[in-house]
């Protein structure tokens, strides 16, 4: 056996921030000797991205959501791609990718689940796993427990699992506390709670309004909680501010691109979400010495380590995560001191360098076996 193996992934598109950001930066380091890898998006990327990028970008040019012909030219492209393993991502590569490999004849097809935890399925997309399992090689995930879950409520079996944590090229951080927080207009003796993601179900965000209106009044007085994200739910989440009296101490600041910037104005990254795969937003958190309070969102514990790494709130409660922020306000050597040791292990665990390394071994045993 010689030769590269030719490993095609599809993803929406390059423009996103979690999953699609994570597949950009797998790509940008995969290619070497060893590996040819390329990706595949539904949608047409912006003008001049794909030249901007060291790897191959090829896109099946779907128009919206009603476009149903892009299918074909998904089939079309692998085709002509000739892959030997077809590696697909999020929702849309895990069935439209998935179909469009099976019915381009691909040999090996490789999932990664984004969102492990997430078992809102439909019918018609239940009875789809089952027959789009039995043709895939392996399915990724992060950590263990989000496996043996995955493997249990889609009947997959856990030979097929794979676990492999995220990584990132991790900059040094640059410290522009002061700077961010006057462009935010963040006063010095003010407590700044961030909440990064997009206002939609997920992530809960409902939960960061009433744990922080549950505060005591004189912390709430001291205190902001900052939206850093966009979507469906904001009309909603303004409307629940107002009612909830606490307005006045809270800030949208709509879609951002420039999580780095933001983190320094922090005094806290609280994670409200009900469920998560392996959320960068932590990862950048981590390593910008920004302590993090979470909910217990399967995976948080090992990602956190248990506590060490960052602060758990005991379950998805309001007065529950409202103790906890109460407990980060009022103990700031515990705050630091968590911190510190996050920052530490995001360098050593988290590193891009052992995510492509899993990867590059995944795909040379896979087409060993088929050989």
């Amino acid at each position: 056996m010689s030769g590269q193996v030719r490993v095609l992934h599809i993803s929406p598109s390059v423009r996103g921030y979690g999953a699609e950001r994570l597949v950009v930066e797998l790509l940008t380091h995969l290619s070497n000797s060893d590996v040819d890898a390329a990706l595949l998006t539904i949608y047409e990327p912006p003008a001049g991205a794909g030249e901007a990028l060291p790897f191959r970008v090829i896109h099946a040019g779907r128009k919206n959501r009603k476009d149903r012909l892009f299918l074909w030219k998904l089939i079309r492209e692998i085709h002509r791609y000739r892959p030997d393993i077809v590696h697909t991502h999020t929702h849309v590569g895990k069935y439209w990718g998935r179909i469009a490999a099976v019915c381009a004849g691909s040999r090996c097809i490789v999932h990664t689940e984004h969102n492990p935890c997430d078992f809102r399925r439909t019918p018609v997309e239940r009875a789809a796993d089952w027959m789009l399992h039995r043709a895939t090689a392996r399915v990724v995930t992060f950590f263990k427990d989000q496996g043996l879950r995955l493997s249990r409520f889609e009947r997959l079996p856990l030979r097929k699992v794979v676990v492999i944590p995220n990584g990132l090229a991790l900059p040094a951080p640059v410290e522009n506390r002061v700077r961010a927080r006057e462009q935010l207009g963040i006063a010095r003796d003010e407590f700044s709670i961030l909440v990064v993601g997009r206002m939609e179900y997920q992530k809960n965000h409902i939960l960061a309004l009433r744990a922080f209106a549950g505060l005591h009044r004189q912390t709430r007085a001291k205190a902001l909680l900052m939206f850093a994200g966009s979507g469906e739910n904001e009309v909603t989440l303004r409307g629940l501010a107002r009612a909830l009296q606490i307005e006045d101490r809270v800030r949208f600041l709509g879609y951002r691109t420039d999580l780095p910037a933001l983190l320094p104005s922090a005094d806290l990254l609280l994670m409200t979400s009900w469920f998560e795969g392996m959320p960068l937003a932590l990862l950048e958190a981590m390593t910008a010495g920004v302590p993090i309070l979470s909910t217990p969102w399967l995976g948080a514990r090992d990602m956190l380590g248990d506590g060490r790494f960052g602060l758990l709130a005991r379950d998805f409660e309001p007065v529950q995560v409202a103790a906890e922020i109460e407990r980060a306000i009022a103990r700031p050597l515990l705050r630091r001191s968590v911190a510190a040791r996050a920052q530490r292990h995001v360098r050593e665990a988290y590193d891009v360098g052992k995510m492509v390394d899993a990867h590059r071994r995944l795909y040379l045993q896979l087409r060993g076996g088929r050989s």
